[in-house]
């Protein structure tokens, strides 16, 4: 034995491998030096330093050096003429932020308004008299003869005594009551009839945008005006507010605890309504949350919690048993169809599904056994009700859900021609499946879908689809056409569409989940709960009786959880730290436990730490400069980050092009058997520039060539693009465009300005923006081999906690070779068969020196290094160090002028001298190479 290691390590010392080895029995060899070396190094105990292995030489050229000096000698000489002490006038400005905690700055707010009275006889007096004219109108009496057939009207005495005897109080009633647009109505009316109409303000919260909007709209058209008046709405980027007084305003929940940073007390507001509070949004977990707290100090605030009837009894025990109160809907029954019951009354035949359907998904043997163990049994128990077709489609994985949407295709026709008239409405898990079934029905390839295209109208409903194009789904179709809707889980719970009958119910929905474990977090395709399916039975009945045809077995529900998982639980916390800062909050920990499912201490603490690492919060865990800006941002900080820096840095059409596809998804598509072509286009894409998220940018640019000519879908088409998908993101780099413009970090809202993007063509620059937006999620490339005869190489890389990861198949980097720099940024990792980067860009050193943290100096053997975070340590000569610290200082110092003074960079200020000697840094990352890189051994082969 000691014989065997003492030869392996002469062997290593010379670099080379015990003759005679040959293919796996090399890799294994490695493995065990790999192996031994870290035992080894284990017993020579944790006091010692970890070993450092220098890195590439950043030390910049003596020429290079002298112009970036140059740039900061003028920069400090400006900047000292300016006679501003920036750190103290950020302190005097957003000093209380900082200083005051919650409970301090609810007493500051509730003194600050104390002895204010809301009321106005004069105006009670008119909105009265306006009420009954509406009243006595013949428009009035019909529009209030529709409001009384909804159960919840039945109860509007009840509800109004609840409300008088109680300040908080829990509404449990199935979905499609009436409760999100009677509640409000019920109470406004009230009041304006007693003569308190003034005083009466009410704020009705809905967890989706599009919620927001047509709930409005629908309770202006109830109450015979438009909006503006006596009802409004309020979502992010687009509002159409209410007046002041005697109103009812919906809008998303994220906007109210945003409002909460101004007047924690809510003093403007008189009653508030929280709805759909079982869906278990973040916001509404965090709203209530602070309600607890809120309460005490406004004992005239009435709270009405609205939940359908799922776990109701958990929201009356966080609220010190408060009373609940039951509306019975009266619906008409509906029919529960199970697969096995859809399967035996259609024909699909799944051999032979139609060409434009989404191919079924691949099943691997696991999964296939899996579902055949769920499966098997229970087909033995239905035999005798069942014939041998059905029960051989039964035992395809592609039968169940959404995985053959031709099947769903099929279904639909099948409605049109057997089952009379009403609308169909489908659920669908997400956009990119909505989308599909969409092209499927609008433009059908079989003759039975040709045959019903003309007598339907189809509408998609999905809360990344604008607000203007969905309100149509509400209207009536036109006499001899059905009705068909495709939508998310948004006509769930948040959107009653009156005249549907039938459901598709595919099973399926999209959900996000959190590795705490691995720090990884996911949006997965996955099974709804038994509560989402009553949910969504629901919503057929509403006219007549219904038809539910689940496109699940009952053996598939029997494995269904009860109801979903607080989405707290299964979520990064980043963005509600940061939001909870603005609140004064000051402890997240204390306050997160206090909520009714208390997220793990552990993904408190990741959140934490990442925002310290991104510069959000310093090192006691207060806001930045930087951090408060982000925390004003209704995006992931990360993004929020990398979209500022474009902003400072004039290149904003890139970099939102990669923020909008990482918020979003890949515009890009694989068809079966074209995986290569795929591979090729985005390598052409690419242009080279090792960067997922500028290949991003660079389609973009292509689409809006196309566009220009009127080809832009044939150019989808032949790039494997999904046009609605192209089209979305075009959409949200206008959204983050108007939230830099509001913010006044750009002077327009087109995020095509010329202003905005004079450095836009410098790919060094584009690379470290995104680096400094996606920091600390770092990658080292150790090592990269190609192997013979194959196309791709092989890659050994590590994240900066240790773990073994590869770039996914699908990025532009996966199996490429002769990259200039070893490191990466990425944003998401995900684990399949391995660990992979799903996106990554190429970075150099010096972005990371720039944009890094916990950047520091040493000597190591008598040569001088820099070092990122005690992880990436580069040689470096003490001149260029000082210069790198020193313009890290300044960058520090702009920062927090921008906090002060938000204001794009101008061309001729004195900023840009800084922003100058930066960008000649980052000119060189595109000269250096790698040299003397030494790297620690990988376990495996």
């Amino acid at each position: 034995m000691q014989r065997d290691r003492e030869s392996s390590g002469v062997y290593a010392r010379k670099g080379n491998r015990p003759p005679g080895l040959r293919g796996k029995e090399i890799g294994l060899y490695y493995r065990n030096l790999a192996r031994q070396r870290k035992k080894e190094s284990g017993e020579q105990g944790s006091s010692e330093e970890p070993a450092i292995n220098l890195g590439c030489n950043v030390s910049a050229p003596a020429g290079v050096l002298l112009k970036v000096t140059e740039f900061i000698r003028e920069y400090k000489e400006a900047l000292a003429s300016e006679r501003c002490d920036v750190d103290a006038q950020f302190k005097q400005q957003f000093g209380h932020i900082l200083s005051v905690n919650f409970e301090s700055f609810v007493l500051e707010t509730k003194e600050k308004h104390s002895g204010r009275c809301h009321e106005n006889h004069t105006l009670d007096e008119r909105l009265k008299h306006e009420l009954e004219q509406r009243q006595r109108s013949e428009l009035g009496r019909k529009r209030m003869a529709g409001r009384h057939n909804l159960p919840t009207m039945k109860y509007a005495t009840e509800i109004l005594q609840a409300v008088q005897e109680n300040q908080v109080i829990l509404i449990v009633g199935s979905t499609g009551c009436g409760k999100t647009t009677q509640v409000p109505q019920i109470l406004l009316d009230d009041a304006i009839s007693n003569g308190r109409g003034s005083s009466c303000t009410i704020v009705c919260t809905q967890p989706r945008r599009i919620s927001a909007i047509t709930i409005a709209e629908w309770v202006g058209y109830e109450r015979c005006e438009g909006l503006g008046q006596s009802v409004g709405y309020q979502i992010r980027l687009e509002s159409q507010k209410a007046r002041d007084r005697a109103s009812i305003t919906y809008c998303t929940t994220g906007v109210l605890l945003q409002k909460l940073q101004g007047d924690p007390l809510m003093h403007n507001l008189s009653v508030l309504i929280l709805d759909e509070i079982h869906e278990r949004s973040v916001e509404t977990d965090l709203l209530m949350g602070l309600l607890k707290a809120i309460l005490p100090h406004r004992p005239e605030l009435k709270v009405i919690l609205m939940s359908a009837t799922v776990r109701e009894q958990d929201f009356c025990d966080y609220f010190d048993n408060c009373p609940m109160f039951r509306i019975e809907g009266v619906m008409f029954p509906v029919q529960m169809l199970y697969l096995e019951d859809v399967l035996a009354k259609t024909n699909y035949d799944f051999r032979k599904s139609s060409k434009n359907a989404r191919r079924p998904k691949r099943y691997n043997s696991e999964q296939q056994m899996q579902f055949m163990a769920m499966i098997e049994p229970y087909i033995r128990t239905i035999r005798n009700s069942y014939d041998g077709r059905v029960l051989d489609k039964l035992r395809l994985p592609e039968s169940e859900g959404c995985e053959d949407l031709g099947f769903i295709a099929d279904l639909v026709y099948y409605i049109c021609d057997r089952e009379p008239d009403g609308a169909i409405l489908v659920f669908l898990p997400g956009y990119d499946k909505i989308s599909q079934l969409y092209n499927l029905l609008d433009k059908p390839s079989i003759p039975l879908g040709q045959r019903w295209r003309d007598h339907m109208v189809l509408f998609a409903l999905h809360s990344l689809i604008h607000s203007s194009e969905q309100q149509a789904v509400f209207r009536r179709p036109p006499t001899g056409k059905r009705k068909v809707i495709i939508s998310s889980i948004i006509s769930e719970s948040s959107v009653t569409i009156d005249d549907v009958v039938y459901v598709i119910n595919c099973g399926k929905t999209k959900c996000t989940n959190y590795d705490i474990e691995t720090n990884i977090q996911t949006l997965e395709e996955v099974w709804v709960t038994k509560a989402n399916t009553q949910q969504r039975k629901g919503r057929a009945g509403r006219v007549r009786p219904g038809i539910c045809y689940n496109l699940f077995s009952r053996a598939r529900e029997t494995r269904m959880e009860e109801v979903p998982t607080p989405e707290i639980l299964r979520s990064k916390l980043e963005s509600i730290i940061l939001n909870l800062k603005l609140l004064h909050i000051d402890n997240p920990y204390n306050f997160l436990r206090t909520l009714i499912n208390a997220p793990n201490p552990e993904a408190i603490k990741i959140g934490v730490d990442l925002l310290m690492r991104m510069g959000a919060l310093d090192s006691n865990g207060i806001l930045t400069p930087l951090g408060m800006h982000l925390a004003k941002l209704p995006i992931d900080p990360q993004m929020g980050k990398m979209i500022l820096m474009s902003a400072l840095f004039c290149c904003l059409d890139p970099i939102t092009s990669a923020a909008a596809a990482l918020s979003y998804k890949s515009p890009f598509y694989s068809p079966l058997g074209q995986e290569s072509r795929l591979d090729e286009i985005k390598r052409d894409l690419a242009r080279n520039m090792r960067s997922d998220h500028l290949l991003v940018h660079n389609t973009v640019i292509g689409f809006r060539e196309s566009r220009s000519t009127r080809s832009d879908r044939d150019f989808c088409r032949k790039n494997f693009l999904s046009f609605m998908t192209m089209q979305q993101i075009e959409n949200m780099k206008g959204q983050f465009s108007e939230l830099l413009f509001n913010s006044k970090f750009v002077t327009s809202k087109n995020c095509r300005d010329g202003i905005s993007n004079m450095n836009s063509s410098k790919i060094p620059l584009l690379r470290a923006i995104i680096g400094a937006g996606l920091y600390p999620n770092m990658a080292h490339m150790r090592k990269s081999r190609q192997l013979k005869n194959k196309v791709r190489a092989i890659h050994h890389m590590t994240t900066d906690d240790g773990r073994r990861v590869n770039f996914h198949p699908s990025s532009i980097n996966s199996g490429g070779t002769g990259f200039e720099s070893d490191y990466f940024v990425y944003f998401q990792r995900q684990r399949s068969t391995d660990l992979f980067l799903l996106d990554s860009t190429m970075v150099f050193p010096m972005a990371l020196l720039i944009f890094g943290d916990g950047v520091e100096t040493g000597v190591l053997n008598d040569r001088p290094y820099i070092c990122v975070a005690k992880t990436y340590y580069f040689k470096c000569d003490t001149e260029t160090a000082e210069v790198v610290l020193e313009l890290r200082t300044h960058l520090e110092k702009l920062l927090l002028r921008k906090a002060l003074y938000p204001a794009p960079i101008g061309e001729n200020g004195f900023e840009k001298l800084l922003f100058k000697a930066i960008e000649q840094l980052l000119s060189l990352d595109e000269k250096m190479g790698e040299d003397d890189i030494s790297s620690d051994e990988i376990d495996d082969i």
